[in-house]
């Protein structure tokens, strides 16, 4: 488990086979909310993170399974 700004010292030092599960991801547009450190699902997974967290800009979504393909569609 790592905040999205530490994903690519990670990378670098734990190598590619190494799981990095990264939460306070959000969509372009979605509130931050309560998190500091966020980053969008792209830029996350372009450093190298494997495993999004993304929760409230999908739960508290009024359509939460839109919500969702509009993020795999920006990816």
């Amino acid at each position: 488990m790592c905040s999205s700004k530490e994903i690519e010292i990670l990378r670098q030092v734990c190598g590619q086979d190494f799981v990095l599960m990264t939460p306070g991801i959000r969509p372009i547009g979605a509130p931050l909310d309560d998190q500091k450190r966020v980053m969008t699902p792209k830029q996350a997974l372009d450093l190298g993170a494997t495993h999004l967290v993304i929760g409230r800009p999908i739960t508290q979504a009024n359509d939460s399974k839109q919500a969702a393909l509009e993020i795999l569609e920006s990816l």
